[in-house]
């Protein structure tokens, strides 16, 4: 039986039950692969020969032998099955097909023409299993057989495919495991098919398991730790006979150790997971080895161009990465991503690590420096080019190389930590827009930490940490990290240092409401920046003095300034701080009453923020649509829009309470909203709100959707799941995160995310609202009947 609950028949074998060539019985359940049976079928229906291509213990096989099943009765003369897995010497290659088929060999020399007379006039489907081995001789026999052969069609596995005339090849991927962006929800459980298959082979190794709330979260991190290989998950199940959940998933950094017993009547290369992937690093060639090994210094994937720079070296030029990539994606160890713009590749976890443990211990130090100075280079080019029509494109190439960043980080601290605050200080606008504050924080911290020596970069670094604290609301440390700077500055001499030193001290009045003193600042600083040459500081400048002068009150200037920043901004094609100044601008007609005005603003801003993929951008335009909303009497739609606003923020770290001129405007919007309707259908819309993923609130926001993905629940209904009522339960008795995961014997940090889902369905940011509703409500829990912030 192979690792997905076959029996395998040896291919001459006399008194077996089933005929030899016939289809291996299903012993377990088929899970999934609806997608990969369609687009199989489809590709059936077009070409003679399908190949399913994939990595070793993806599920090729069982999902051909389901497929071939299924289509069984639209071949008049049936469906024959050949497993090649076990056949080491090519010359056996025919007489196994022959077997097979059914033919009684009478010689000891095969001949392709006695199979082609056998074949000729049925109709028939021959699976060839396992070809990649032998795919060189299976090619040419298919190819022969295909041509004389009008009536067959062959449906192949292999970890490459045949590359052959009239071939369809159909990758196999993975199979789908939760998104650990998004919550983990009983519907994304239900669609995952990683975890579907691990409660099924789970429940078969010790009866009685089944997911509970608290299982259901292990075994998701499980199935994504071990990539949704078919394989690796159901011999991880099998370990459940000995280890308990909990122990099993810690135990997965060694996980080659650890998935060691399949099933004994399972091919040897797939009774553990090392065998597996041996198995692969078997079929190829010494200078595609040690590219796999090289590539692994990667995380979630790279492009060509990186490839080249940083697995070039020695006896591996650049010139030869390009086809040996290209060897590795036709044996499936590298995945191409499809949805890039770029040439782009991928590595399954449990490949990279295979090859990282391949990789000779003298070349680990200097792939890592390669490694992080291209990362580190990358990071610059993209500041130098920011301020122009490439920005998006920018902030895209960030996005995909997040993981890469964050290991050229890591990599920095340990050994280049000046370098380290190039690279973070390079990326402040990817920060920003992914709402990652806090990790910026942590990074700058942790250099800063390492590397006191007074030089420019740490001055930078300083100063991009107090911009940082400034956004969480941490004046006080803001101040003091802007005092370091400042010596800094003087010490080095370095004028555009000092610059942003001056413009940060102007955006820390702002936010503390000094805004004569921040608009002074800031407007000096758009002329030092300019005299600099510097764009990106004169244009983020600009912005600044139009949102210290509206809070100030100043109409008539602050419009102009934000005017002239669009002008400056649409000139040069830049949409970051552009947007910015769409949606202060708004703001400032919305104060005037002009909410005609003010709402297209919004929605234009909102568009562009879109585009970015501005997390922190999103949250304040969903937040002004809320206040306008409101002043034109749309309370509902103004909780709404409110709910997802603080949800959003909420995820980015940003409080807008930090910022009293904001927290003020919104206070005026809730309130005007609450007056308009009962407290029960604000929370009600409010909580429709928050649960909202950005995407679809921004798309409801611009009426793009005709209502919310996520209906408000009834007036009368509880909004709160059982075990979140158990919990707001809990906080009512005064217990602690700890004192709760102890009485209901989940982890800590589940407590916290049950504690986080009921501040957002109940619209309220603090434990002693949470007891109110309690106590208040019938049920447990109530809507609000307070304002939704302290």
């Amino acid at each position: 039986m192979d690792t997905t609950g076959v029996v395998r028949h040896p291919t001459a074998e006399i008194g077996t039950s089933e005929p030899v060539g016939a289809l291996p019985l299903e012993l377990t359940r088929f899970i999934g692969r609806r997608r990969e049976l369609a687009l199989t079928r489809h590709a059936l229906e077009r070409a003679r020969l399908v190949t399913l291509t994939g990595t070793g213990g993806v599920g090729k096989t069982r999902l051909a032998l389901r497929m071939a099943r299924e289509l069984s009765r639209a071949f008049e003369d049936g469906v024959r099955f050949v497993a090649l897995g076990d056949l080491q010497d090519p010359a056996l290659l025919g007489h196994t097909v022959n077997t097979a088929v059914g033919i009684r060999e009478t010689s000891a020399r095969w001949q392709l023409d006695t199979l082609v007379e056998h074949l000729r006039d049925q109709q028939m489907l021959l699976v060839l299993d396992n070809c990649e081995h032998l795919v060189e001789e299976a090619a040419s026999l298919v190819d022969a057989l295909l041509r004389r052969c009008e009536r067959l069609t062959v449906l192949a596995t292999s970890r490459r495919a045949l590359n052959i005339d009239g071939e369809a090849a159909v990758p196999v991927p993975p199979l789908s495991t939760p998104d650990p962006q998004r919550a983990l929800t009983q519907e994304a459980i239900a669609e995952s098919e990683a975890v579907s298959l691990f409660v099924d082979r789970a429940s078969a190794a010790v009866p009685g398991f089944v997911l509970t709330p608290e299982t259901e979260v292990q075994v998701a991190e499980l199935c994504r730790l071990l990539d949704g290989i078919p394989l690796a998950i159901q011999l991880a199940a099998v370990r459940l006979r000995v280890l308990p959940l909990s122990e099993l998933l810690a135990r997965m950094g060694d996980r080659y150790q650890l998935l060691t017993q399949g099933s004994r009547a399972a091919p040897a290369r797939h009774q553990t997971l090392r065998a597996s992937i041996d198995w692969t690093f078997d079929l190829c060639t010494p200078s595609e080895r040690l590219l796999w090994s090289r590539l692994a210094v990667f995380q979630g994937g790279f492009g060509l161009d990186a490839a080249e720079a940083v697995a070039s070296s020695g006896d591996m030029d650049r010139a030869s990465v390009f086809d040996l990539v290209a060897g590795l994606v036709e044996k499936s160890i590298l995945t191409r991503v499809m949805d890039s713009t770029e040439p782009r590749y991928h590595m399954l976890e449990t490949i990279r690590q295979y090859g990282a443990e391949r990789l000779e211990s003298g070349e680990s130090a200097a792939l890592g420096r390669r490694h992080r100075e291209w990362f580190v280079g990358l990071a610059e080019r993209a500041d130098a080019d920011w301020s122009g029509p490439r920005q998006i494109e920018w902030l895209q190439r960030l996005r995909r190389e997040y993981a890469n960043l964050r290991a050229a980080l890591h990599s920095c601290l340990a050994e280049a930590p000046q370098s380290g605050m190039r690279l973070a200080c390079s990326i402040e606008n990817f920060w920003l827009a992914r709402g990652f504050l806090s990790e910026a924080r942590h990074w700058l911290g942790q250099l800063l930490a390492v590397a006191p020596e007074p030089t420019a970069d740490r001055g930078r670094a300083v100063r991009l940490s107090a911009w940082m604290a400034i956004l969480q609301s941490d004046y006080d440390m803001a101040a003091a990290l802007l005092e370091e700077a400042e010596h800094i500055a003087l010490a080095t001499d370095d004028a555009l240092l000092s610059a942003f030193v001056r413009q940060t001290w102007g955006l820390l009045a702002v936010f503390r409401g000094d805004l004569d003193f921040a608009a002074g600042r800031l407007e000096a600083s758009v002329a030092e920046f300019a005299r600099l040459g510097h764009r990106t500081g004169e244009i983020h400048s600009t912005f600044e003095v139009g949102l210290a002068l509206g809070f100030a009150g100043e109409s008539a200037r602050a419009s102009e300034w934000h005017r002239r920043c669009q002008r400056v901004t649409s000139a040069v094609g830049e949409s970051w701080w552009h947007s910015y100044s769409l949606w202060a601008y708004g703001v400032e007609r919305w104060r005037q009453g002009d909410t005609a005005m003010a709402a297209e603003l919004e929605r234009e801003s909102l568009r562009l923020k879109r585009r970015l993929d501005d997390r922190l951008g999103m949250g304040v335009c969903l937040e002004a649509m809320s206040w306008i909303a409101a002043s034109e009497g749309e309370a509902e739609r103004a909780a709404l829009l409110l709910g997802a606003a603080d949800a959003l923020l909420r995820t980015v770290g940003m409080p807008l309470e930090g910022i009293p001129q904001l927290w003020a405007y919104h206070l005026k919007g809730e309130g005007d909203a609450r007056r308009r309707v009962t407290e029960r259908r604000f929370g009600s819309a409010y909580a429709s709100g928050a649960a909202l993923s950005p995407d679809a609130a921004v798309a409801w926001a611009l009426n793009e959707i005709p209502e919310p993905s996520g209906q408000a629940p009834e007036p009368d209904a509880d909004p709160l799941t059982r075990r979140e009522r158990e919990v707001s339960e809990l906080v009512a008795e005064g217990l602690t995160n700890r004192e709760i995961a102890s009485r209901l014997v989940i982890s800590v940090r589940t407590a916290e995310k049950h504690v986080d889902n009921i501040m957002s369905k109940l619209g309220v940011v603090n434990r002693t609202q949470i007891a109110t509703h309690v106590t208040a409500s019938p049920v447990g829990v109530a809507s609000p009947t307070t304002s939704s912030r302290p």
